[in-house]
């Protein structure tokens, strides 16, 4: 059960993926992983401003050109494109928790909001992942 929540806060597809191998039924896999899933949201979140203000502190910001490689700027464009949603749909399969995470918060300053569309997202992908599997066994 442990490791279904810690996988995942971390990666959700291998925490949902770890659930099934460990043999929890289709309940227990979706409430397993949605719950470490959003344990892994709200802990990255708050430790994430943490990091940022130690940081800031001992080193504040400097007004120097930001070089754009082509990777940052389809970052940027599919960012401004999609917001907080596109990030959101993307994290539990493309981005690890951390990292999906600290993008939403780069560009939402609204943590409630943050956490509701993570959920929907975490929710979502259970289902259609934990959905396909019940198909796949018929």
């Amino acid at each position: 059960m442990l490791t279904v929540l810690l996988w995942s806060g971390f990666k959700f597809v291998v925490g949902i993926t770890s659930a099934l191998v460990l043999g929890f039924n289709t309940f227990e896999a979706f409430i397993l992983s949605v719950s470490g899933g959003m344990i892994g949201v709200v802990i990255y979140l708050y430790l994430w401003d943490s990091i940022l203000k130690v940081f800031r502190r001992y080193y504040p910001k400097k007004n120097k050109p930001i070089k754009f490689s082509p990777f940052k700027r389809k970052l940027v464009v599919f960012i401004k494109k999609y917001e907080v949603y596109g990030i959101a749909l993307l994290t539990p399969v493309l981005f690890s928790m951390p990292i999906g995470t600290i993008l939403a918060s780069a560009i939402e300053p609204n943590k409630w909001r943050i956490k509701l569309i993570m959920l929907g997202s975490l929710c979502f992908w259970a289902l259609l992942i934990l959905g396909l599997r019940g198909l796949i066994q018929f």
